[in-house]
């Protein structure tokens, strides 16, 4: 390769040599006198001569020129000795040399006088020339080092050509093949290596822990319980010391017999896992959580440490309340209807784990099932528990409560989020960290913003980019895209410039920033759009099916899989394909529906019918409307009316609703020209259709409305338990 710099001198080099035969016949003539005159001075002598030489290919006589034109002109002489060691088709080619000698070359004319680079710029010797030179030489190094690809290779670039542009994707390309070394060794030597020799690898991150991971396995490796006590003993701080106590549980209690556990409790009393084997114990005695049962465990196990949470259950197993309105004010009946918790609340929530938020004189707070104050009504906002936390609010100021009640976390930030494996993104002054469950400060407040974490990370801001953390602050994804998802589902989706790629579990870029639309995966695939084109790809980020069918307008969750199907498009027309891009419905229908049960809906024409999973029509086109199957039923229209078809294809409802929404809990909410009320999966009408609107509240209550009072009508009773006042019972219930 030569650069651009040295192909212009040698161009004007070589337009003087054509010149040359002129000048020697004006020196015979007794001319040339006369052409200096007219032309003034011009640089003449050995560095010009040097270049000419170089300019016809004559290298040892341009390197003897040059060489002898060091001390005159250093940067002239070390540029054209740069330029002959740098080109492959001469004896002195030397890429290191010629780099040494193009550093030379721009020191000394840093150093040059204006009078030197005049003389200089006449041979097209300046900083673009020499600028072009060293790029020339940085490109055939780098060209070598990709050749090579070892990582003495990469290491030799990266020491040598420091200023390269390529110095960082080299250091990349070697910590990636020192990596892959690593992991084919697999063990913690290696991982403690790599971890000493390139601290600050894009993969040091997964390397610590793979090394958290190998010094487990080598150290349980026979897999007794001798070997996972000894762990635990011996690496107190690895993370996987929860996992060995989980194995020293699992080996203590082959049968998972309430004795084995009672045993464990006694033998190992400080193992984290004393409270999973009390839970377990509990589990055991009171699988349907009765109240019966509840009080013989009592009985058994009076010293169980958590008795407190075990009243509240005993509560709970015995009453479902809902909240009901006398005059302005709110409380809670029974599913009898009786009276639990007099009205003295200005709102009332539904019960949630045990506790319903309350409302008065403009503030909230928590009650439990007797009735009593868990979370004092002195806060403007209490949020539903997570991990046993409930974040609140007053006066602009954010902490948490226990499910006693009791503040943890002060009121101190201007917001928190939810807990997760004990962490909660806060902020003060507009700028975010993390803390633990008692409000302390485990990860600095420095990011513009923070999200919850997901599987052990978290998508936090920093000056208009965003990256990702881990549980200790460490930077496992760097500042670099313009959105980050989150890791639901251990991958998180990403884009830059306009571009989405996928996030794998340690960070790495799985699938590359080069689509207009990237789906969540389902069924182990993701939908891809580009360019107005879809196809799928694995979590390794492979494209498992090309991209080859159309994306609609407006693509969100449309082409994704569901149990195992997904609905393509090719030529405007619709069908279904499984995992493996096999058409399991030909791409010939108009439309067709998802494959969330046993019978898929399709378009013919302007008619629907069904197919199975395998593509069998089952159903010929004959519905002017059809959905996907729910509860074993899909609903049907024809003309106005609704009505629904089991897997077999059979009628089940007929059709004869104005409506039929979707199903809930084994009930269908259906409209007729009567009112609204509800039907079960096999038609019959359980609250009767007279009502403005219907909503299941619980498996066997039912809340009504007529116009805007509310009631609560019992399926199992077909009976009112409670109406509020006023409300106004339709008078012709259609049965």
């Amino acid at each position: 390769m030569v650069d651009a710099g040295v192909q212009r001198s040698e161009r004007s080099i070589g337009a003087r040599l054509t010149l040359w035969p002129m000048f020697k016949y004006l020196v015979r003539a007794g001319v040339v006198a006369l052409v200096f005159f007219v032309s003034g001075p011009v640089l003449a002598g050995k560095l010009e001569r040097a270049f000419e030489a170089l300019a016809e290919h004559d290298y040892f006589r341009a390197k003897e020129l040059f060489i002898k034109q060091i001390k005159k002109h250093p940067a002239g002489a070390w540029y054209g000795l740069s330029v002959i060691t740098g080109r492959s088709n001469n004896p002195f080619f030397q890429l290191d040399s010629s780099h040494i000698y193009i550093e030379r070359a721009d020191a000394a004319f840093t150093l040059a006088s204006d009078k030197e680079r005049s003389k200089l710029a006449k041979v097209k010797v300046d900083n673009a020339a020499l600028l072009a030179q060293r790029e020339s030489v940085f490109g055939l190094a780098w060209e070598k080092a990709l050749g090579q690809n070892s990582i003495t290779g990469f290491d030799k670039f990266i020491t040598t050509y420091k200023k390269s542009s390529h110095v960082l994707e080299a250091i990349a390309l070697r910590d990636e093949l020192a990596f892959d070394e690593v992991k084919a060794k697999g063990s913690s030597t290696a991982y403690r290596s790599f971890l000493e020799k390139y601290p600050n690898a894009r993969q040091s991150y997964e390397a610590r822990k793979r090394l958290d991971e190998a010094v487990y396995s080598e150290a349980t490796r026979i897999g007794d319980l001798a070997s996972y006590l000894a762990f635990i003993k011996d690496h107190p701080e690895n993370p996987y010391v929860q996992q060995a106590e989980e194995e020293v549980l699992r080996i203590s209690t082959p049968t998972g017999s309430v004795a084995e556990y009672r045993k464990f409790i006694k033998t190992y009393p400080t193992s984290q896992q004393v409270e999973e084997a009390w839970r377990r114990i509990y589990a055991i005695s009171t699988r349907d959580l009765s109240a019966a049962s509840i009080t013989a465990f009592i009985q058994a196990n009076p010293d169980y440490p958590y008795l407190n949470e075990l009243a509240e259950d005993y509560k709970i197993a015995s009453l479902h309340l809902l909240p009901y309105q006398q005059g302005e004010l709110w409380g809670y009946i029974d599913d009898a209807g009786t009276v639990r918790i007099d009205a003295q609340y200005e709102f009332a929530e539904p019960f949630e784990g045990g506790q319903a938020l309350v409302g008065k004189n403009k503030l909230v707070g928590t009650v439990n099932r007797s009735g009593t104050q868990v979370v004092p009504i002195e806060y403007d906002e209490v949020v539903d528990p997570v991990e046993k936390l409930m974040t609140v609010e007053r006066d602009g100021r954010s902490g948490a409560v226990d499910l006693s009640g009791k503040l943890v976390v002060p009121l101190m930030y201007n917001d928190v989020g939810e807990f997760s494996k004990g962490l909660a993104f806060a902020s003060v002054d507009g700028l975010f960290g993390y803390i633990n469950t008692r409000g302390e400060e485990v990860i600095p407040f420095r990011y513009n913003s923070a999200g919850a974490f997901r599987n052990g990370l978290a998508v936090v801001g920093m000056d208009g980019k965003f990256g990702v953390i881990d549980v200790q602050g460490n930077i496992v994804v760097p500042f670099q895209y313009d959105w980050i998802e989150g890791f639901t589902n251990s991958t998180s989706r990403v884009r830059l410039d306009g571009r989405l790629g996928l996030l794998g579990p340690y960070g790495d870029l799985i699938l590359l920033l080069a689509y207009d639309h990237v789906g969540p995966f389902r069924d182990g695939l993701a939908l891809v759009v580009q360019d107005k084109k879809c196809g799928y790809a694995d979590i390794t980020g492979t494209l498992v099916i090309p991209i080859r069918y159309e994306a609609p307008t407006g693509v969100a969750n449309w082409g994704d899989f569901h149990n195992g199907l997904a609905k393509v498009q090719e030529k405007g027309k619709l069908g279904l394909i499984n995992t493996s891009g096999k058409p399991i419905i030909a791409l010939q229908n108009a439309d067709v529906g998802q494959a969330t049960g046993a019978l898929i809906p399709f378009k013919k024409k302007t008619k629907w019918g069904f197919a199975d999973r395998t593509g069998r029509v089952l159903i010929s086109d004959k519905y002017d409307l059809a959905w996907e199957m729910v509860d074993g039923l899909a609903r049907v229209k024809n003309g106005p009316y609704f009505g629904a078809i089991d897997s077999t294809g059979q009628t089940v409802i007929q059709l004869q609703y104005t409506d039929l929404l979707d199903l809930k809990d084994g009930y269908l909410v259906a409209r007729s020209d009567s009112g609204t009320g509800l039907l079960d999966l096999k038609g019959v009408v359980v609250v009767p259709l007279g009502f403005d609107e219907v909503e299941l509240i619980q498996p066997r209550i039912a809340r009504v409305e007529q116009n805007e009072r509310f009631a609560y009508f019992s399926i199992s009773e077909n009976t009112f338990i409670w109406k509020q006042e006023g409300f106004d019972e339709a008078e012709n219930l259609t049965e």
